[in-house]
């Protein structure tokens, strides 16, 4: 089945165009010059650059075989005899390089090229039957029916972790070809390395013991499956850019030297050295500890890091006092004592037991966040069924870069506003235009310097309301249509967001964890008929369900009553403004992971993003004016203050 890029619906692998949106299954379109280019092809054929989907390969010959590097280059530089994965080197005969061996395999890795990026993978299914089969018979050995189904050993060690997802990656792809076992990865070699954070960067203790303790816990689960190993090679732990704990691949443990404890502080205590770390602090001499093999049982390592975490935290919060609940929740978190990856998953229970360690959770609850960066855009369409545009929006980003050879501090702050006008003649397309001023005029005014509070956001939005008002008063004489606007509006202050609104524009909020969340609710008579308890259904079959009891003019201020919603971010995060021509019709609910999760990426345009998505509201719903402002905040946690 080939998988469409566009809505990710299935298609049979002889499609030429995507049944249900009609998006081409055959070439792609270059986000670097726009040239159209078959998907077989990784490099533009225009403008040279490298658009192919990048796999991890992992190789297990047997011993006995003597295998080289050359002879490993087999299908004519294809892994496998579809040629589909084409094996990708910038030198060709340094292609794989050998990283362990067993009692019985070298194991090699490498990269290749898909180059039938949007076929499916056959061992997800194969994954699926093993698991409906277990369900079946609670007796069956995976590892049997693994071997049963096709799948290689060098397999065994990842889908018995599969609970541990995305820490430790998941294979897309497995095969045997001529005693060779072929494992297909994630590629993640553009993640960070966490050793260079730790050595070339001043990082918060917290921060530190947050991913001392995912390695101390992953490391109880890799010892069930002989993997420790893998948390003993430098460049195989990395972060991505949430800043979230992951392996490149796993490593086998020498059968002659099996990994202890003692190795793993020693590592830690090489990182601490080149790091220039004082020797006298508490996590420096638990690192000590570790290192000479004073401390050599794992349990006691993780409950010695929890209890510095805490005290850590608390000794931070009297000098920064917060909120008694928030102190209590993130001291639970840090000592939060995780169930570990048992070895009796291998005898049944893989895919019921749901006991796997969650080393993956989220350490921004414990863990003090600054802003990396902040990028926005707006866009604005008349639809295809208007004849002029009754939407503005207005936006203001500010960003302050102070950069040294220690640190990188960003400051970002920024008000955006979408306002959908109504009313007679142009009035609607005057009221949203007025509102927009009027609040950059005063936001300009009266945000200097501490972010508005709820009472400043308040007084802003009345403003508003009252100078439509006096508009519309002023010109009832004249018998003119009284003019009107909703109104989102949000505010920015590096990782402090607040937002508001009148009407039934809406604004979105996207992030990885969270998925989609709306975050305004319309104002509008269905609404209010749902809040006072009547079923969905019957709300919105009354003929008036989309009439709206909120919107900034037609009345005073009595009568206008702002929802306002603080929000402290914690993970990258995408916010949508918009009128509700582009929401209208479940448009977001139904397709933010094709057109707004991608955009979560700062490798993503926002601009070709913003373009994608008017074109298909367009298509989608079309007979109103279309208006989206996107507000990108990638979050990073601090690593610019030395706290020892």
């Amino acid at each position: 089945m080939l998988v469409c890029p566009q809505c990710h619906s299935e298609n049979p692998n002889n499609s030429q165009v995507c049944q249900k949106c009609q998006t081409s299954l055959v070439h792609y379109t270059c986000p670097h010059c726009g040239h159209d280019t078959p998907f077989s092809e990784a490099y533009c054929e225009e403008c040279g650059a490298f658009n192919g989907q990048l796999w991890q390969v992992i190789l297990a010959q047997p011993i006995s075989s003597e295998a080289t590097n050359e002879s490993l280059s087999f299908n004519n530089n294809y892994l496998d005899l579809r040629k589909r994965y084409q094996i990708w080197s910038e030198q060709e005969e340094d292609a794989f390089q050998v990283i362990a061996k067993t009692g019985t395999h070298t194991i090699y890795k490498g990269q290749a090229v898909d180059c039938q990026p949007l076929e499916k993978s056959t061992l997800p299914v194969l994954v699926n039957q093993v698991s409906d089969l277990l369900q079946e018979n609670e007796q069956d050995d995976p590892r049997l029916l693994w071997e049963q189904m096709g799948i290689p050993n060098a397999a065994f060690p990842y889908l018995a972790l599969k609970d541990l997802t995305p820490v430790v990656p998941e294979v897309y792809d497995a095969w045997v070809d001529n005693e060779i076992e072929v494992i297909i990865l994630p590629d993640r070699h553009h993640w960070q390395e966490i050793p260079d954070l730790l050595i070339n960067h001043s990082l918060l203790t917290l921060q530190i013991i947050y991913w001392l303790n995912q390695i101390v816990t992953l490391w109880t689960s890799l010892s069930a499956i002989n993997c420790r190993q893998s948390l003993l090679v430098e460049d195989n732990l990395r972060l991505d850019e949430d800043q979230s704990f992951g392996l490149l691949k796993l490593y086998p443990d020498p059968v002659d030297d099996p990994p202890s404890l003692q190795q793993l502080g020693q590592l830690w205590q090489t990182w601490f050295n080149k790091g220039g770390y004082p020797s006298s602090s508490k996590l420096a001499t638990l690192i000590q500890q570790v290192a000479e093999g004073k401390l050599n049982q794992v349990a006691e390592l993780r409950l010695q890091l929890q209890d510095l975490a805490a005290e850590q935290q608390m000794t931070e919060d009297e000098q920064n006092p917060t909120n008694a609940e928030d102190i209590t929740s993130s001291l639970e978190l840090v000592a939060e004592e995780l169930p570990e990856f048992q070895p009796e998953l291998l005898s049944g229970e893989l895919e019921q037991n749901s006991t796997a360690t969650d080393i993956s959770g989220d350490a921004t609850a414990v863990l003090p966040m600054e802003l990396a960066s902040l990028t926005a855009l707006g866009g604005t369409d008349r639809g295809r069924q208007r004849d002029h545009n009754e939407d503005s929006f207005g936006m203001n980003t500010q960003v302050n870069i102070r950069q040294t050879n220690h640190s990188k501090v960003v400051d970002g702050r920024g008000l955006y506003i979408v306002c959908d006008g109504m009313g007679g003649h142009a009035a609607g397309e005057v009221a949203s235009k007025m509102a927009v001023e009027t609040l950059e005029e005063f936001f300009a005014e009266n945000w200097r310097k501490d972010f508005p509070d709820e009472e400043t956001i308040l007084k802003g939005i009345l403003l508003a309301n009252q100078n439509l008002f006096d508009v519309n008063q002023k010109n009832a004489s004249s018998c003119s249509g009284r003019m009107g606007t909703t109104l989102v509006l949000m505010l920015v202050d590096k990782t402090k967001v607040a937002v508001a609104h009148v009407g039934d524009s809406r604004i979105y909020a996207i992030s990885r964890k969270q998925g989609v969340q709306q975050l305004t609710i319309d104002h509008e008579v269905g609404q209010r008929a749902i809040q006072n308890g009547v079923d969905p259904k019957l709300a919105y079959a009354r003929p008036d369900a989309y009439q709206l009891t909120q919107a900034l003019g037609p009345h005073n201020n009595k009568y206008v009553q702002p929802d306002i919603l603080f929000l402290e971010l914690a993970e990258d995060s995408l916010f949508l403004l918009c009128s509700d021509g582009l929401c209208d019709n479940d448009l977001v609910e139904d397709h933010w992971e094709t057109y707004l999760l991608p955009l979560l990426k700062s490798s993503q345009s926002l601009n070709k993003g913003m373009i994608r998505l008017i074109d298909f509201a367009n298509n989608y719903n079309g007979h109103d004016n279309i208006t989206a402002v996107f507000v990108r905040l990638k979050i990073r946690p601090k690593v610019n203050s030395q706290d020892w």
